[in-house]
């Protein structure tokens, strides 16, 4: 059998899901950091401004690619197995063409 290529898009995947999930966590414990009791008089660390500013366009952005990748990775599949079917297919005997098949004239 031959040796298929691995996905792009699955790879994409992978790595855009990963930074997706550690910027969901940062978000949410920057939310939990700044609702949670603690001085109210103290200034915001410098992560939970940066994510104030931009977490909320990180983790659209994020998605928007997870979309676009999981599409893109079911019909580059979809792709591959036609061409698998297609060569299932054409290695495959087809009725009739074979003289041992039983009401075939001699």
């Amino acid at each position: 059998m031959r040796r298929t290529r691995p996905n792009p898009f699955t790879v994409l995947l992978g790595v855009v899901g990963i930074a997706f999930t550690l910027t969901a966590s940062a978000y949410c414990v920057s939310v939990l950091r700044g609702v949670g009791p603690g001085r109210p008089d103290a200034a915001p660390q410098a992560f939970d401004r940066l994510l104030a500013r931009h977490g909320t366009t990180a983790l659209v952005v994020e998605l928007v690619i997870l979309a676009v990748a999981t599409f893109g990775s079911i019909a580059v599949d979809e792709m591959g197995h036609r061409e698998i079917r297609r060569a299932m297919r054409e290695a495959s005997p087809r009725r009739g063409d074979d003289d041992a098949t039983p009401g075939a004239e001699p």
